[in-house]
């Protein structure tokens, strides 16, 4: 994505096998997507040496594996090796930054960037360290979106942050049904893609991103609920007070009534109200009572 509006990009990794599958890929997923936006691809160059790659760059961004230790350390190694005014971004889907930069002196240019599978999806959820500074995000932000990303700042810190939070909750319940022998992965997944429209499946998607990730990645959010006390937050119904209090009570019921979750206008809620009201109005005028009925009615003779 960086490179599609003609951007250099220095791509690094120790491993040369890593480099030479990555030049297949750039080459191939680059040029695509470039001629499908009518742009023009910027200079990829492949390096095992990092401070080859950081050293002129505006912007390094973290993503190696899910381990605590190696995050710390290259995040570190990072910001030795960018220039002082280089934003150093960590693509973690668990960690904090801020549990990440005990190496890093320049604490202020660093952030959580979570992508996720760019070009074919192009929300980046971006979220402070706890000492990033406030310039970095308006000018991230319009960068990303020159480049045809779609960035999210996270209100507040958040193990997770937004999605992998909803994500963690959907694996979550999913492998709790197949350990217990409740549903198979094929009916899970058949359930989901039915539902919601999905190309793919919850167990589908798990494969995808590796099981053994799945794993690393699930005992943090699960170390991190037994910090935060979780049994006692979910006891104090503390979302369904909020709900309550802000929405229901109030009437904002979702689309029958607007107001809901959603920010819809609630003058085209209400004028789709009076037009489905006049709609049934209508019949009941034209026709007879029974007739209404039977175009009204539900059959569930087969539940």
């Amino acid at each position: 994505m960086w490179a599609s509006t003609g951007s250099p990009v220095n791509l690094y990794d120790i491993s040369p096998s890593a480099l030479k599958s990555a030049t297949v890929y750039v080459a191939d997923t680059l040029s695509t997507y470039c001629s499908e936006q009518g742009t023009h691809p910027g200079h990829v160059r492949f390096t095992t040496d990092l401070v080859d790659a950081a050293s002129n760059s505006w912007m390094v961004i973290e993503a190696v594996p899910e381990e605590i230790e190696v995050k710390i350390s290259v995040l570190g190694r990072i910001d030795r090796s960018a220039p002082k005014d280089a934003i150093i971004a960590t693509n973690s889907s668990s960690f904090k930054s801020r549990e990440l930069v005990s190496e890093v002196k320049g604490r202020e240019r660093v952030l959580n960037t979570l992508y996720y599978i760019p070009p074919g999806n192009k929300c980046v959820e971006l979220m402070s360290c706890g000492y990033t500074s406030p310039s970095v995000f308006p000018f991230i932000v319009a960068n990303m979106r020159e480049v045809g990303l779609m960035p999210m700042v996270v209100g507040n810190e958040s193990t997770g942050m937004i999605f992998p939070r909803i994500w963690a909750a959907m694996k979550r319940e999913t492998l709790r049904e197949l350990q217990e022998g409740v549903a198979s992965a094929e009916e899970v997944d058949e359930l989901f893609r039915d539902f919601f429209g999905a190309e793919k499946g919850i167990c589908e998607k798990m494969d995808e991103v590796g099981l053994d990730t799945v794993v690393k990645v699930e005992r943090k959010f699960l170390e991190d609920k037994e910090t935060r006390d979780e049994t006692r937050l979910w006891r104090e119904h503390k979302h369904l007070n909020w709900l309550e209090r802000e929405f229901v009570e109030k009437g904002r019921l979702g689309d029958k009534s607007g107001g809901g979750l959603l920010a819809r206008n609630e003058e085209v809620v209400e004028q789709e109200k009076k037009k489905e009201e006049k709609k049934i109005q209508d019949l009941d005028d034209e026709l007879p009572a029974q007739k209404t009925w039977q175009i009204h009615a539900v059959d569930l003779s087969g539940l």
